[in-house]
C-alpha cells in the first residue's frame, strides 16, 4: 500500500513541475511569439505600399496638392513672449467696458428675440451679486 502511494505523490510531483515550468516559460514565449509575428507584419507591409498604392480607390486622390518639399518647421513652444507694453485698466475704465458689454449683448439678445428688453441695469440696482472673477485676484 505505502509504495502505491509513493507512486501517487511521484506523479502528482511530476504533474506539479510541469506546471511550474511551464508558468515560467509562458511570459516568455508569449512576447517573443508576437515581436516575431510583427516583425513579418512590417516587412510585408513594405511590399504591399508600393502595389497597393496605384490600386482605383486605394492611397491619396488624384487631386492631392503635392507636399512641400522643406517640412514645415514646428512652431516655437519655448519662446517667451515679449512684455505687455499695454498698462491695466483702472476700476472706472473696467466699469465702464462692463456696462458696454452687457448693453451689447442685451442689443443682440433683443434683435435675435432670444431675451426681452430690460428697463434698468440690474447691477446698479444691486441684485448682481459679486463678480466670479473679482480684481482682487492675483491673475
Amino acid at each position: 500500500m505505502e509504495r502505491r502511494g509513493l507512486v501517487w505523490r511521484e506523479g502528482a510531483f511530476r504533474r506539479f513541475a510541469t506546471a511550474r515550468r511551464w508558468r515560467l516559460i509562458v511570459p516568455i514565449l508569449v512576447p517573443v511569439i508576437a515581436a516575431v509575428g510583427l516583425a513579418g507584419c512590417g516587412s510585408i507591409s513594405e511590399k504591399f505600399r508600393d502595389t497597393a498604392a496605384v490600386l482605383p480607390g486605394v492611397g491619396l486622390p488624384a487631386d492631392v496638392p503635392e507636399r512641400p518639399a522643406q517640412p514645415v518647421a514646428f512652431p516655437a513652444v519655448h519662446d517667451i513672449p515679449p512684455p505687455r507694453n499695454s498698462v491695466t485698466l483702472t476700476n472706472t475704465e473696467q466699469d465702464q467696458m462692463e456696462r458696454e458689454l452687457v448693453k451689447a449683448r442685451d442689443e443682440q439678445q433683443v434683435a435675435s428675440g432670444v431675451a426681452k428688453p430690460k428697463n434698468k441695469d440690474a447691477k446698479a440696482l444691486g441684485k448682481v451679486g459679486a463678480p466670479v472673477s473679482s480684481r482682487s485676484s492675483i491673475y
